[in-house]
């Protein structure tokens, strides 16, 4: 009798160790997918600015597959049916998570967006000095620069939109574009808290301009700061050009 119940003991704890094993693979996609969640909460408030991001359906995918490992791992390790394959579940969905979730950052997986708009200010503005020997001195330029480009681009490379990937109250943010005239440097302080929000500045010969831009570090903020280099803190990301560098003729790459 205490041969079995020794034996029993053993069993249980050993299941008991295939259970706590392979509920780790578990753990990934439950949080990532409890912290969707709460954001999509969270984005009723009025106060807080947020990233454009399909929360409540990838929150429930991640929650799903999260409930799925939990499900293959007790029945895996209490009933020991299919000689074990239902563990490659856990394994499977707790792997493709880890890989899969840093992708899936909301601010992170966004940022493309912000990071093609100052792309093509570069690209479009060197179209613009080429054409007119000066950079952008107004707002009206600045949109007209960002609007056009050279025949060649035709059907190839659109014009940016000037719709931003931040939201606020379940309304899209446009990019708004400040300019400021007779600049010797970028705004770097004094920028507004929310979102979005672009600082032109330009040389008072038009030569030379500089260009910050606010963003969310966060997926969901009351307060927006200047668009950090790769998020390192305190390297802000300043897209500048001078018109020397661009001299008539010269190829474009």
């Amino acid at each position: 009798m205490t041969k079995i119940i020794a034996s029993d003991w053993r069993r249980i704890g050993f299941r008991a160790a295939l259970t706590v094993v392979f509920g780790l693979f578990c753990v990934p996609p439950l949080i990532f997918g409890g912290y969707l969640l709460l954001c999509w909460f969270r984005i009723r408030a009025p106060s807080v600015y947020y990233v454009d991001y399909p929360y409540l359906p990838v929150a429930l995918v991640f929650i799903g597959a999260g409930a799925l490992c939990i499900l293959s791992t007790l029945y895996g390790a209490w009933r020991r049916s299919f000689y074990g394959l239902l563990f490659c579940v856990p394994v499977v969905c707790g792997l493709l998570a880890i890989v899969a979730i840093p992708d899936e950052i909301p601010h992170i997986a966004r940022s493309i967006d912000d990071v093609n708009y100052l792309s093509s200010v570069n690209s479009f503005f060197r179209v613009w000095y080429e054409a007119n020997r000066k950079f952008p001195g107004n707002e009206t330029e600045f949109r007209d620069a960002l609007a056009k480009g050279p025949a060649a681009w035709q059907y190839r490379v659109k014009s940016p939109s000037n719709k931003s990937p931040y939201f606020r109250s379940g309304t899209r943010l446009p990019y708004d574009i400040v300019i400021v005239p007779n600049a010797n440097g970028p705004r770097l302080d004094n920028v507004s808290d929310r979102p979005g929000v672009i600082y032109y500045c330009v040389s008072a010969d038009e030569q030379e301009f500089w260009v910050t831009m606010t963003s969310l570090r966060n997926d969901i903020s009351p307060t927006a700061s200047l668009k950090m280099t790769l998020d390192i803190p305190e390297k802000v990301f300043v897209l500048g050009a001078v018109g020397k560098d661009y001299p008539a003729g010269m190829p474009r790459p």
